[in-house]
């Protein structure tokens, strides 16, 4: 999870301000480190899948009673918006965009998520 702080929010001089958060899936992949997961939600939840599948939570989403819409697309990512939310999903397109070689069989695959991000601002 990444949290994002600006000290260019008017009115709060010298303060820092929150402007978004997210949530990085795309980690889970090549970050095998123990720090990755925290060991509370590993206990929790068990062992996290070292990958998100856009459908399984776009299923989710319309499961809550919101819609998932396209917001745009570059040349590797859809960038999706949530329903009544500030949320955006980045899913990936196009794992090998520049043509640097053969697609790893086991990394990133089209269709999966790469991230969740909230923007306050």
């Amino acid at each position: 999870m990444e949290i994002n702080f600006s000290p260019e929010q008017q009115g709060l001089q010298g303060q820092m301000a929150c402007f978004g958060f997210g949530v990085k899936p795309q980690r889970l992949l090549y970050d095998l480190s123990p720090s990755t997961v925290p060991l509370p939600l590993s206990r929790k939840y068990g062992e996290f899948a070292p990958r998100l599948p856009f459908e399984e939570l776009r299923a989710a989403i319309l499961s809550l009673g919101h819609t998932v819409e396209l917001e745009e697309t570059s040349r590797d990512m859809h960038r999706y918006r949530v329903s009544e939310s500030a949320a955006r999903i980045d899913v990936v397109l196009d794992p090998d965009p520049y043509g640097s070689g053969p697609t790893d069989p086991d990394g990133h695959q089209v269709g999966d998520v790469w991230s969740i991000s909230i923007s306050l601002w």
